[in-house]
Formats: structure tokens, C-alpha cells, sequence
């Protein structure tokens, strides 16, 4: 049956607030602009809701490099023919599935309930502080006394950088970072806001992270749940998601094999929470305060499709021995230049035998998307790696000459 691709990437918001709009400002934008990432996962005859017009020839674009043949539409179809498509959203939250039956499709989500807990950050602090596996000083917070008191007690209280998270958070949002045991007045009134919503807060403390990747499963609703693979997550200084490695060679897979198996406890637990549907977990490997190397196995946990579940789709794009990265930049147009053509004009300075296909548009409205993204494939991981070194070093000079 083909798919219906829905982009709510404003998820963890519609878990938050009920009411929290999906059709307007922000929220639309998001669905605008990160729309072709579902490219990853589309096949021939899928369509892909995109609020706006693109380029008539991108489609052909995305043909031309081997992508399938999918129909980005701003409208949603009638009645009757959404009851013979599947209704693929990034996240099955009440508002999405309302919207679905409403639009006429046929929807098979997972329990709601099932849904909010298992996105809430409570629920994988809950089983890291169960295991063992929560970093050392984390905590969970109800109220700004919990807050300050939890704040003194971290080690070198006086000086520690730390990060407040929301119940509900993803990709460096929904977070504020600190430094020290007092709360500044911007974090005290985001903290006093969001805990007089009813929600709790979780403090962790700052650590120097080494490497981070992105373990993807499917939960069926019974029977065992699938490891779909594992890619590592390429992050920008702030933590914020800037695309995935999905090369993964037998060494990679032997460092990431213990959170691999705590993955697939998280999996068997998720299931009996009555979750059914993609699941994406972060692990970190970072350094503590003595200098050693440590896991954290269950650093994010998202009842959702992620990036790194899409990154994983474009393997089935490579030829034998092809290894790629699913690359993400922010784009503005200051730059004064298409990305596509910014693309050309960085492929003459990559290692040889490096492709560059562009999987986002140039334009949106006739407006530059706010990231745009590449799928970057090489022969080999050290020209992989090459490549990537390429393109970022590109980017940032061009950032810095248009100010």
C-alpha cells in the first residue's frame, strides 16, 4: 500500500500541550522544510506532504540520482483515496492521529498513553536510575527548591557546567545549560514555566562526550522487536542533530556493543509499556572527570522515527563497497547561492571518486529551506571522512563570508 509521508517534527510539543498547533507558524515550517527527508524511507509511488512548492525540476533531480519517484503535495488527498494509504507520520500523537481520521485515513497508532510515556524523558531516567546507568548527579526535579538544592549538590558545585532537559525535548531544544550552583533569571523563568505545567525536570551534569550514535529497532506488538542497524550521529557544539555516519564497519559495531544490548532490554521494556512502532535510542561515550572512557547507553529515548532511522533508508541507494554520511547544514540566503550549485562547486575540491546528491530543495515558496541536506557517498571510510571534512570546511567559510 503506498504511504503518505507526515512530517509533525513538532512531536515532542504535541506530547507536551494537546493544543499546540501543527498547521501554523512555526510548527508549519518544520513540516515544510524537513519534508524530503523521508526520502530515506519513500519508495516509487509514496507521497510526502510538503506545505508549500518546490522547483518543478527537483523530483526529476531526485530521480536522476537514483532517489525513488515520490510526489511532494501541499494537498491532502480526498477522502476516499486516503483510505487506500498508509499513514506514516514522525510521531503518533493524539493531535496527528486526530488529524489522520479526520483527513479519512485508515490509522493502526500505537496506544496514546503508551506513546507519551514512552517519549517522556521520565520514563528512560527511570530506567537508567533502575539499571544503573544514569550519569552521576543527574536527577529528576519537581519544583525550583529541587532545582537549587540538586544544583549544590554536583561535584565542584561551585564551577560544574550542566544542562536542564524538559519532560518532553529532542536535538538540543526544550533545554537550558548552566554553569555553577545559582540559576540565572532566563533559566529560573523557562524552568518556573514548564514545572508549573505540571511537568517534572531532569538536571544532568555537562560531560566531554567523545562519540554519539543512533541505535534504530521496530517494535512489533508482539514477538520480538527488529534491530534495524545503528549509525553514528554527527552533532554540532551545542548538540544539535547535523546528520549520520551510516558506514558502520565490524569495529564500530564491537565499540557500540554495550549499548547495543542495553538497546535491546529498552526495546523488550518498551513493548511491554504497550508501545508499538519505530523506536530510536542515542548513546554517548564520553570521558568523566578522572579521564576515563564511559557509556552512557540510553542518553535519548524517542517512540518515534528519528534521523538516524531515515539516514539508514539511503543505504539502499549504495553499490557494493560504497560507504556514505546523510549531512545536514543550515542554510540562509544571505549565502546568495542555490544549494544545489553551491554542491557543484564543492564537488571539484572532494577526494575523487566522491558523489554529492543533494536530498532537500533550493527553495521552498520560492524561499531558501532553513537546512538543507546531502547524501555523501565515497568508496572508502577514509575518503568518507575526507568528504566530510570537505564540506564542513566549506560551509563554515561560507557562513563566514556572508556574515
Amino acid at each position: 500500500m503506498p504511504r503518505f509521508f507526515y512530517g509533525n517534527f513538532d512531536f515532542e510539543h504535541q506530547l507536551a500541550s494537546d493544543t499546540y498547533g501543527t498547521s501554523t507558524g512555526a510548527a508549519a515550517a518544520l513540516t515544510s522544510s524537513l519534508a524530503s527527508c523521508w526520502l530515506g524511507l519513500a519508495e516509487d509511488g509514496d507521497q510526502i506532504y510538503l506545505p508549500g512548492t518546490v522547483p518543478p525540476e527537483f523530483p526529476a533531480q531526485l530521480q536522476a540520482s537514483g532517489f525513488p519517484r515520490v510526489h511532494f503535495t501541499a494537498d491532502w488527498p480526498a477522502k476516499k483515496l486516503a483510505s487506500a494509504l498508509d499513514f506514516t507520520p514522525w510521531g503518533w500523537s493524539a493531535t496527528v492521529t486526530r488529524l489522520a481520521q479526520t483527513k479519512g485515513f485508515t490509522v493502526a497508532a500505537p496506544d496514546a498513553g503508551a506513546v507519551r510515556t514512552v517519549n517522556a524523558r521520565m520514563f528512560s531516567f527511570q530506567l537508567e536510575s533502575k539499571w544503573g546507568l544514569a550519569l552521576p548527579g543527574s536527577c529528576q526535579v519537581e519544583n525550583l527548591e529541587s532545582l537549587v538544592q540538586a544544583l549544590q549538590q554536583l561535584p565542584d558545585s561551585a564551577d560544574s557546567a550542566w544542562v536542564l532537559k524538559a519532560n518532553f525535548s529532542m536535538s538540543a531544544r526544550e533545554r537550558m545549560c548552566g554553569r555553577g550552583a545559582q540559576l540565572t533569571e532566563p533559566i529560573r523563568g523557562w524552568a518556573a514555566k514548564r514545572l508549573s505545567q505540571g511537568q517534572p525536570l531532569f538536571l544532568e551534569p555537562w560531560v566531554e562526550r567523545i562519540s554519539e550514535a543512533g541505535i534504530q529497532l521496530e517494535i512489533p506488538s508482539t514477538g520480538e522487536p527488529t534491530l534495524i542497524g545503528l549509525a553514528v550521529l554527527l552533532n554540532d557544539e551545542r548538540g544539535q542533530y547535523r546528520g549520520s555516519r551510516i558506514h558502520v564497519d565490524e569495529t564500530t559495531l564491537q565499540q557500540w556493543q554495550p549499548a547495543l544490548e542495553v538497546a535491546q532490554r529498552v526495546a523488550r521494556t518498551v513493548q511491554q509499556a504497550g508501545y508499538k512502532g519505530p523506536l530510536g535510542i542515542d548513546a554517548m561515550q564520553y570521558r568523566d572527570a578522572g579521564g576515563q572512557f564511559r557509556f552512557r547507553a540510553l542518553q535519548d529515548l524517542n517512540g518515534r522515527y528519528t534521523m538516524g532511522r531515515l539516514a539508514l533508508g539511503f543505504q539502499r541507494f549504495l553499490a557494493a563497497g560504497e560507504v556514505a554520511s546523510w549531512l545536514h547544514f543550515p542554510w540562509k540566503e544571505s549565502y546568495g547561492i542555490d544549494f544545489s550549485n553551491w554542491l557543484r562547486c564543492v564537488t571539484s575540491q572532494e577526494p575523487d571518486g566522491i558523489r554529492l546528491l543533494a536530498t532537500s530543495p533550493d527553495q521552498i515558496d520560492g524561499q531558501a529551506p532553513r537546512l538543507a541536506s546531502v547524501l555523501l557517498v565515497a568508496p572508502s571510510a577514509t575518503d568518507l571522512q575526507a568528504g566530510e571534512a570537505v564540506l564542513n570546511d566549506a560551509h563554515t567559510k561560507l557562513n563566514q563570508s556572508a556574515g
